[in-house]
């Protein structure tokens, strides 16, 4: 089901947090080229549409935020300053978005009625782009969506604009709000699935399938990032290694599969007794 929710084990949580944020990272890099070149080429065609000053001179102004937002995204991904979460930079670039369609349409709805079929073909590029940003699902999505309509319909009352005329226009963009929000949860159902499945790749490849400890291959892995860090910042560790005094009467007298049982018993009580931060394996 598109809606059902996949769960995140509560270890895998943090893990989760930052794919996330590299996701984040990633679109925010790709909107903000693309909004930079797309701003520019509307730029220069509302020029050769010969549209009246006033609107050339209005649309400009409000094409200059989103774009100074894109500029200032692309600035700090090259230089690295300042730090900023990419969440909160692709929140900005949607609400942004979201401003300056609904502003163009009110806009033209204003001053430039004969235009407003190619500003509801705006409205709808700009609902679906904004739908795709929406990395954290249907929670992200209403914030991103229901503030700026609000806002719209706010401004529609101020300026005396009836929203039973506008309805026609504004019935594709409607229905493209709706098919994003489906595609917003399915990407996020996706990104879900896609983590959990590499997670539970890493853990078999990591884990030791009867006790659930760190095997042999993690094992050196941590003891050579533990050796590297005591070899750069002088940080000590300690390793303890342990064995199960005459465990082999337990096999020869009771099998293998009670043998199985004890070591698990054991990984379950050493677990249970060791800190936050220790490393654990077989």
């Amino acid at each position: 089901m598109v809606f059902r929710r996949t769960p995140i084990p509560p270890q895998w949580q943090s893990a989760y947090d930052g794919f996330l944020r590299q996701v984040e990272k990633q679109l925010a890099l790709i909107s903000g080229w693309l909004i930079t070149v797309i701003l520019m080429i509307y730029q220069i065609n509302s020029y050769q549409r010969g549209i009246d000053e006033n609107v050339h001179v209005i649309e400009t102004l409000l094409r200059a935020p989103v774009m100074l937002v894109a500029l200032f995204t692309l600035f700090v991904h090259y230089t690295k300053k300042p730090k900023v979460d990419p969440g909160l930079l692709l929140r900005v670039i949607a609400l942004s978005v979201m401003g300056l369609s609904l502003s163009l349409f009110v806009m033209h709805a204003l001053y430039s009625p004969d235009t407003l079929y190619q500003m509801s073909n705006v409205l709808m590029i700009g609902f679906f782009g904004v739908s795709i940003l929406s990395v954290r699902g249907l929670e992200q999505w209403w914030t991103l969506f229901v503030i700026p309509l609000m806002l719209f319909f706010a401004a529609l009352a101020i300026v005396d604009l009836e929203f039973k005329q506008l309805l026609p226009f504004l019935f594709d963009p409607l229905v493209m709000m709706f098919v994003g929000m489906v595609v917003s949860r399915s990407l996020s159902q996706l990104r879900r699935s896609e983590f959990l499945t590499r997670q539970q790749l890493k853990s078999l490849a990591s884990t030791d399938q009867l006790t659930g400890l760190l095997n042999r291959h993690a094992i050196h892995t941590s003891l050579e990032q533990l050796v590297a860090r005591y070899a750069r910042h002088g940080h000590p560790f300690s390793l303890i290694l342990g064995d199960l005094d005459k465990f082999k009467r337990v096999n020869d007298s009771y099998g293998h599969n009670v043998a199985d049982e004890v070591l698990i018993e054991t990984a379950n009580r050493l677990q249970d007794h060791v800190r936050a931060g220790d490393i654990l394996g077989r």
